[in-house]
C-alpha cells in the first residue's frame, strides 16, 4: 500500500528547508497550534487546512490523491507569540506586571505547548532580542540571567505600528473604497480593518487596549470583524468557484490578507 500523499504549501524562501514542528499557545485564544520553524533563518510558519470537502482531487506525476485539501504554511511575526507567552507570565493583576525569568519557559509543558517547542522559540535569538527590545522592560540579573516583564507602552506603540492604514493588504483595499469620497474617512476605515486584522493574534486583553488608543470603534462586536476566526479551513462552495486550486475569491482574499498583515 502507498503511502498517503499530503500536500504542503511553503513560502518559496522555505521550500526545501527542513522544517521543526511546534506545538504552541494560540496569541489570541490560547489553544494549542502548530507551528512550524525554519530554525537556520528563524522564520516561524503558522500552519491552515484548506479543506476541500472531498470536492476535488489532486493529480501528479502518475499518482492522483482523492483528498484533495492541503496544509498552507503561511509566515507570522514571532512576536505574536512572544507577545501571548510573555503576557500569561508576566501578569500580576489589573495593570500590574511582574518581571519574569524569560527561559523558566523551557520548562513548560502543558496542554497547550511543551518545553521542546518553546526551547525552539527561544532559541531564535535575533527573534528573541527582538520581542524582549519591543515589548518589555528588561533587566539582566547576571551573565546568565535575564528577567522582564511586559512594558504596555512598548506593546501598544509596537501595535500602533503594525496598524498602519498605509500596511492595509490591497487584496482587501476595495472592502473600504467606497466608504467615503472623503480621504480621512477613507483612512479610518482603513484603520479600522487594520486594526481588526491584527486583533487576530491578540488576547482580548490587548484587544481592548489596542481598540482604545484609535477610539473604542464603538465596541466592535465579532459579528463585524472582517476575519473573526483564525483560518482552520477554508471551504468551497461549489466547483465552479475553483480559483488556481486554493480557494473562492472570498475566502481567498481573507487569507491572503492574513497572511500579509501578520509578517
Amino acid at each position: 500500500m502507498s503511502a498517503e500523499r499530503k500536500i504542503v504549501v511553503v513560502p518559496k524562501q522555505q521550500s526545501g528547508r527542513v522544517l521543526q514542528q511546534l506545538r504552541l499557545p494560540h496569541p489570541r485564544s490560547g489553544t494549542p497550534a502548530s507551528y512550524y520553524a525554519d530554525v537556520e533563518n528563524e522564520v516561524l510558519l503558522e500552519a491552515a487546512t484548506v479543506d476541500m470537502d472531498g470536492r476535488r482531487s489532486w493529480l501528479g506525476d502518475g499518482w492522483v490523491s482523492g483528498d484533495g485539501s492541503a496544509s498552507l504554511m503561511t509566515p507570522i511575526d514571532p512576536l505574536f507569540i512572544y507577545l501571548g507567552l510573555l503576557t500569561t507570565m508576566s501578569m500580576d493583576s489589573g495593570d500590574e506586571w511582574k518581571y519574569v525569568d524569560v527561559d523558566s519557559l523551557r520548562l513548560e509543558t502543558n496542554d497547550t505547548m511543551d518545553a521542546v517547542s518553546v526551547g525552539v522559540l527561544l532559541d531564535m535569538s535575533r527573534a528573541r532580542a527582538r520581542a524582549l527590545t519591543a515589548l518589555c522592560d528588561v533587566r539582566d540579573i547576571s551573565s546568565d540571567m535575564q528577567v522582564a516583564k511586559i512594558d504596555p507602552a512598548k506593546v501598544l506603540s509596537w501595535l500602533r505600528r503594525k496598524c498602519n492604514p498605509d500596511r492595509l493588504p490591497k487584496i482587501l483595499e476595495s472592502s473600504v473604497a467606497d466608504v467615503s469620497v472623503d480621504a480621512e474617512l477613507a483612512r479610518q476605515a482603513k484603520q479600522r480593518e487594520m486594526c481588526l486584522l491584527v486583533s487576530e493574534y491578540l488576547s482580548q486583553h490587548w484587544t481592548t487596549k489596542l481598540f482604545a488608543e484609535f477610539g473604542g470603534f464603538a465596541q466592535v462586536s465579532e459579528s463585524e470583524q472582517l476575519l473573526v476566526k483564525r483560518v482552520q479551513a477554508v471551504v468551497f462552495d461549489a466547483p465552479e468557484s475553483y480559483v488556481q486550486g486554493v480557494a473562492t475569491p472570498n475566502s481567498g482574499s481573507k487569507l491572503a490578507a492574513k497572511q500579509e498583515v501578520r509578517s
